[in-house]
């Protein structure tokens, strides 16, 4: 993962941000607690990387973990 930080970080002009987002995960069937990390410019937010591989969860859509970090991205 230190690799994928170094390159987001030099990708986003350096300015990141990392949220712990806990929460029920259905494909696990118990609580998970996510790392998100965001680029930040202009004022915005913009969500890189989740370490739960959303992309492809088949619960994506019932997922909260999921819906706060998206909400997170629109927060200032």
């Amino acid at each position: 993962m230190a690799c994928l930080e170094t390159f987001l970080t030099v990708l986003t002009g350096g300015k990141m941000e990392e949220e712990f987002i806990s929460g029920f995960c259905r494909t696990k069937n118990a609580g998970n607690t996510v790392c998100c990390e965001y680029s930040l410019a202009q004022g915005s937010r913009k969500l890189e990387f989740m370490d739960c591989l959303y992309e492809k969860c088949i619960h994506k859509g019932a997922c909260e973990i999921y819906k706060e970090a998206h909400r997170l991205e629109q927060e200032n």
